[in-house]
């Protein structure tokens, strides 16, 4: 196993950019950020190399404008993230019933890729190259709610087909499943890595199919012509094509799995991209900083991302609805001081990792799974001093 690189920090501007609204509360944040601000924050703090924004929402459908900003700030933009769910796509984006509304979802994540396919240029311009490679996709309201109100088949064969018509539709831009078990929609149907793993192969044995079934009822003129557009690109891999995917760390808290597991499979089956790092006490998505709930399940996570050679992008989710201070400029310092600890403990956690034996030594653990040993090994580690390059906030 080689070791992974060091971290390349993003954040997502969708809590900084709003009133970090819950359930029974309006304008917790009462000074929403514009999205100058939030590239002139990411700015100013050590190792945030990425911004990350939904469309359409926080970016606008103005590459030229998105392209300016990456440059005058000098600072990435991670993904032009799909937006599929909200008031709109409240009974489903792809499986909606409705051919209007899906419709219009599937012309959202179409116009997501498009805008990350024309930016990713600008980000290896400026040497960010895990900038604009894939459009994270996450389908909150895609999924059933209550009973006997689904057709399940209907509904996954949409989704299905969603996934199809947006991949030969736009050459070279992956799409970014990010699974969750539920909420909104009470269980969602890309809700763990498994089912992030099983749409993807249904998804490319089904492009593989039309690929060939195109191929034998009409003669071939050239490649791009005999195969469809951008269709060349198309992996014969099952599982290490077009469709990858995003972890986050609290849907896999809230799931009941672990962590750590997700992680690994995700590695394995060469889909894993992203994952956003954010933590929860299991039974709703705060958003907290990571490590603050779960620390010891985040730290084998972390092991393996470094053990596998994870290089994807590392994104902060987070709802701070109490770090808002009383002017703009107040809450501007403290989003970014919260932005800085995020970064500052996920170094700590990374240097913990390193002082573990690597897995050709942890398999003594795995055959004698007795976890008085573990307990041990794990008070030698955090009993040392851990050394790191501290972020900060200019």
């Amino acid at each position: 196993m080689k070791p992974a690189p060091e971290p390349r920090f993003g954040f997502g501007a969708w809590a900084f950019m709003s009133g970090m609204n819950d359930r029974f509360s309006a304008g917790c944040n009462p000074f929403p950020l514009t999205l100058e601000e939030v590239f002139e924050m990411a700015a100013r703090i050590e190792g945030m190399e990425y911004v990350l924004g939904h469309f359409p929402a926080e970016f606008p459908d103005e590459p030229d404008r998105l392209a300016k900003l990456a440059r005058d700030h000098r600072v990435a933009i991670g993904s032009v993230v799909a937006k599929t769910f909200g008031a709109r796509f409240k009974s489903g984006g792809f499986s909606n019933s409705d051919p209007v509304v899906r419709r219009e979802a599937i012309d959202n994540v179409k116009r997501a890729m498009e805008l990350n396919n024309a930016l990713r240029p600008v980000m290896k311009e400026l040497g960010k190259p895990l900038g604009c490679a894939h459009a994270v996709l996450w389908q909150g309201n895609d999924g059933s709610n209550g009973l006997f109100l689904t057709d399940y088949s209907r509904a996954w064969n949409l989704l299905i087909d969603g996934y199809v018509e947006a991949l030969e539709a736009v050459p070279d831009c992956k799409l970014c499943l990010e699974p969750k078990s539920g909420d909104p929609a009470e269980d969602m149907f890309i809700r763990d890595t498994m089912h992030g793993v099983f749409a993807a192969q249904v998804v490319e044995n089904k492009i593989s199919t039309r690929l060939r079934d195109r191929a034998a009822v009409r003669p071939a003129k050239g490649p791009a012509e005999s195969t469809g557009a951008g269709s060349a690109d198309l992996p014969k891999s099952k599982f290490t094509g077009r469709v990858v995917q995003n972890i986050e760390y609290g849907h896999a808290h809230i799931a009941g799995g672990k962590l750590a597991e997700s992680i690994c499979l995700a590695i394995d089956f060469g889909i894993l991209a992203q994952i956003d790092l954010n933590d929860n006490r299991k039974h709703w998505d705060n958003d907290h900083i990571p490590g603050n709930d779960n620390l010891n399940e985040v730290l084998e996570a972390e092991y393996w991302l470094y053990w596998k050679g994870f290089d994807g992008l590392w994104n902060f989710d987070l709802w701070p609805q109490r770090v808002a201070g009383s002017t703009k400029k107040e809450t501007v310092r403290r989003f970014a001081e919260h932005l800085v600890e995020c970064i500052n403990a996920t170094r700590y956690r990374r240097e913990i990792v390193k002082l573990l034996p690597p897995p050709e030594e942890m398999q003594k653990y795995f055959r004698d799974p007795d976890e008085t040993n573990i307990s041990r090994l794990f008070r030698s580690v955090i009993n040392r001093k851990i050394d790191f390059q501290e972020s900060g906030y200019k």
